[in-house]
């Protein structure tokens, strides 16, 4: 019979696992990056557009168009759909075939020129180059002009300027220029200059005119080029003549004004309340003078306003109760204004009674109106539904709580109210009548 086996005591441990060693992996090396055969001629025509947009002066879009007729072409296409302007002065220095070149290829496409008239080394060449290469352009900004006018004959060499703008050094140098060959002109400005509007007769598309710190020559010729305005910005000009005889032709010569912006309303102002079609008035203080002529508003109280739909006071106007009443009876106001007037108050408004069809109230540095007087115009007339107030320290949020609890009674009305330099504070935004769904106002802080 077998015998039992007999275990050992000793059990004998596994032999241990050898990690195996990684197998290394054939990695093949990357293939050599190839050298970028793109170039700049390559680039589409709407990119090489935007690399114009970027160049800050004309000269040096020139520059980039010059590399190739690729992007000349590209050039020649974005010039044409933009209001290309050239400041003249940057041309004193450059090099005579630089410039040839320049003119060769902006030039047809300038339309706005800004001519420095103390930089004139140049002047004959510039002249030559511009009447030569630029024949479409629209619009001459001269700035330093004196009586001597360099550069003025480059508008006689032009066919089709329509805005003009002439900034003299002194407003006694009397200006000699020609623009008969630009009958299309529309806009004239002179800014301390001598006007006697002799070198603006014939021109039948001429619709606006701004003379400011201008010497007046009511002559012969003031009244021609005044026919065919749509609008006339007489500012701080001085008269040298007597102000009846000048207002009196504004007043027979204007038949077509719509606009009128005017410093002075004294004396002998009346009559220019005769202009059948104006629409658009804005006057102000003129000098140590802040009379507001009672005249010119009893002849537009008269006539409920006439076709007056925006009339703005400017400057600290001597406005009396019976100024008041006149302003109050302009039934065709549509927006009326009162700026930097500290004589202006709330017992003012009481006397506004016939502004039915006033939709817009702005008052600029007006410091003695407060938030009574604003909210007895918002219950007197419901069209009105714009309050503009800039810089009136006396206009508190009790307006704006006040005008939310009026607008929610009866039938919905919206309002607006921008505000800047008020006692209204942005926390206003947060107030529970503001947040209120059913609330109609809305307060715009304007930076």
């Amino acid at each position: 019979m077998p015998k039992p086996r007999v275990q050992s005591r000793f059990i004998k441990s596994p032999a241990p696992i050898r990690a195996r060693a990684p197998v290394p992996v054939r990695t093949t090396d990357p293939p050599a990056s190839q050298p970028c055969r793109t170039s700049l001629l390559d680039l589409p025509e709407d990119i090489i557009r935007l690399v114009f947009d970027f160049l800050p002066l004309l000269p040096d879009k020139v520059l980039l168009a010059c590399v190739a007729p690729k992007f000349r072409l590209a050039f020649e296409g974005w010039a044409r759909t933009r209001r290309n302007s050239l400041e003249a002065y940057r041309l004193e220095m450059m090099p005579l075939p630089e410039m040839i070149r320049f003119f060769k290829v902006a030039g047809p496409f300038i339309k706005e020129l800004l001519v420095d008239c103390s930089f004139f080394q140049k002047e004959s060449l510039l002249v030559e180059f511009i009447s030569e290469y630029c024949p479409n352009l629209e619009e001459i900004n001269y700035i330093n002009a004196t009586d001597e006018f360099h550069y003025s004959t480059i508008m006689s060499k032009m066919t089709h300027l329509k805005r003009v703008t002439i900034e003299c050094l002194d407003a006694e140098d009397v200006l000699s220029f020609n623009l008969q060959s630009n009958q299309d002109l529309e806009s004239f400005e002179l800014v301390n200059g001598c006007y006697s509007g002799k070198n603006l007769c014939g021109f039948p598309n001429l619709k606006t005119l701004v003379l400011r710190d201008c010497l007046l020559w009511n002559s012969m010729d003031f009244g021609i080029p005044l026919k065919t305005l749509k609008s006339l910005d007489l500012d701080d000009c001085c008269f040298e003549v007597m102000n009846q005889s000048l207002y009196q032709k504004i007043a027979d010569s204007c038949t077509e004004l719509v606009e009128l912006f005017f410093s002075g309303c004294d004396t002998n102002f009346e009559v220019i309340a005769q202009l059948p079609n104006l629409q658009k008035c804005t006057l102000r203080t003129w000098m140590t003078s802040n009379e507001l002529n009672i005249g010119f508003l009893n002849v537009l109280a008269e006539n409920k306003g006439n076709k007056l739909t925006h009339l703005h006071l400017s400057g600290q106007f001597q406005i009396t109760n019976e100024h008041a009443r006149c302003l109050g009876r302009l039934c065709s106001l549509k927006d009326l204004r009162f700026s930097n007037n500290d004589v202006l108050e709330d017992d003012h408004f009481k006397f506004f009674n016939d502004l039915n069809q006033l939709e817009r109230l702005g008052l600029t540095c007006c410091g003695r109106v407060l938030d009574f007087g604003l909210m007895r115009m918002l219950r007197k007339y419901s069209q009105l539904n714009t309050f503009d107030l800039n810089g009136c320290d006396e206009i508190t949020e009790d307006f704006v709580i006040n005008a939310i609890r009026c607008c929610s009674k009866g039938i919905n009305r919206s309002i607006v109210i921008n505000v800047k330099g008020t006692k209204i504070r942005p926390s206003i935004l947060t107030h529970p009548d503001y947040l209120d769904p059913l609330n109609q106002v809305k307060v715009n802080f304007i930076s």
